[in-house]
């Protein structure tokens, strides 16, 4: 019963699959040009399905009407999207009807597909024509939301008609204006410090850089805005290390007794014959530990350029603790594992320098520091 059952399952499956692939279900759901373009790519491989024949010959013309009768609604609605709705169903019929030339059986049962150039032509300038203006008109009041949407409409009237009058420089204008300027200014130090926070602020930079590709924000060093005389950024992001503090040296150590039984130590003679010796055996292992930790804060502050005013602020508080571990034992040394052994084949490493130090402490700061920024910005 279960393999009747397995049997009847599978055929179900293939006669639904051959009439999705001839393109009678969306021809029964009322998507004639899908309902082509399943039939066309069916008859390419099988132009002997009767099915198919059927479902294109029947869509063809319904999917030819529809189309026209979309294109007749955007123009009497005269609608800011009518010339792009022409476009669309323009491009969509011509599709079609390259479709049906390239395939042999189709283009047997459509003889005379329609191709709509020079609709599709004149739509396109239209259509242009009316992005463009559009474009300016939004670009003419002058607010940063404004420009965004200008830039969409520049960036439509360029793919309707490549290079339409100035729209090149059009887009970039308008990208301009609608771009967030923000300086991010160099880590802060304390005077005692004798060390540099450039290699956090140059990576911190390069990551919000690489993540703000193709977004309305940049980011410029104080240098970069000073060279391209910007008189007007949107904000200002400071960073600071505050209390930023690196601990005394200090050495711990751990004494372990160890023993370890029924161990191998040699062979004895009984009676004339040699028998394996075991015995327990014992270790004292000194564990030492040098340690040094250093911590402190980053502090990030947005401010507003215009009034000043810091609206996000987060302080992320950082350790780092460098240790170097070493070992000795007395004894005999079988009784300690192939771990403790390796211990006490170790010298203690000489400490790092205050820069390695505070470059370490910056490591797990850094990923929460551009978390956060990118957060802010992520609506941009």
């Amino acid at each position: 019963m279960k393999k009747v059952y397995q049997i009847l399952l599978f055929c179900i499956v293939v006669m639904v699959a051959s009439s999705c692939s001839t393109g009678n279900l969306a021809y029964q759901r009322g998507d004639y040009f899908k309902a082509c373009q399943e039939s066309i790519d069916r008859l390419r491989s099988n132009p002997k399905n009767s099915k198919s024949q059927a479902v294109l010959t029947k869509a063809y013309p319904l999917a030819q009407s529809t189309a026209l009768r979309e294109i007749e609604n955007a123009r009497l609605a005269n609608g800011p999207d009518q010339f792009e709705v022409q476009v669309f169903q323009y491009e969509r019929l011509n599709l079609l009807a390259n479709d049906i030339f390239n395939c042999p059986k189709a283009n047997e049962l459509i003889p005379q597909p329609v191709m709509y150039i020079v609709e599709l032509t004149k739509a396109k300038q239209m259509a242009a024509e009316q992005a463009y203006e559009s474009g300016v008109k939004a670009l003419s009041f002058g607010t940063l939301d404004q420009a965004r949407v200008a830039y969409q409409y520049f960036q439509n009237a360029n793919r309707f008609v490549n290079g339409y009058k100035d729209v090149q420089q059009k887009i970039v204008v308008s990208r301009n204006m609608a771009t967030i300027r923000v300086i991010v200014q160099k880590p802060y130090l304390n005077d005692n410090f004798d060390y540099s926070a450039d290699f956090f602020y140059n990576d911190l930079l390069t990551g919000l850089r690489q993540n703000s590709q193709n977004r309305f924000i940049r980011y410029y060093t104080p240098e970069e805005a000073h060279r391209e005389n910007l008189q007007n950024p949107h904000q200002f992001i400071t960073l600071n290390f505050e209390n930023f503090s690196i601990g005394d040296l200090n050495e711990t150590s751990n004494i372990k007794e160890l023993i370890r039984d029924s161990v191998f130590v040699g062979e004895v003679k009984v009676n004339g014959k040699t028998y394996n010796s075991y015995n327990t055996v014992k270790a004292k292992l000194t564990v030492l530990r040098r340690e040094i930790t250093s911590g402190g804060l980053l502090s990030i502050r947005i401010v507003d350029a215009q009034n000043k005013q810091e609206f996000q602020r987060k302080d992320i508080p950082g350790t780092y603790t460098w240790e170097t571990k070493w070992g000795k034992y007395k004894g005999d040394d079988r009784a300690m594992t192939d771990k403790q052994k390796e211990l006490c084949t170790k010298e203690p490493a000489l400490p790092p320098s205050d820069q390695q130090l505070f470059i370490e402490y910056t490591k797990p700061i850094y990923s929460q520091a551009f978390s956060f920024i990118q957060s802010v910005y992520s609506r941009y």
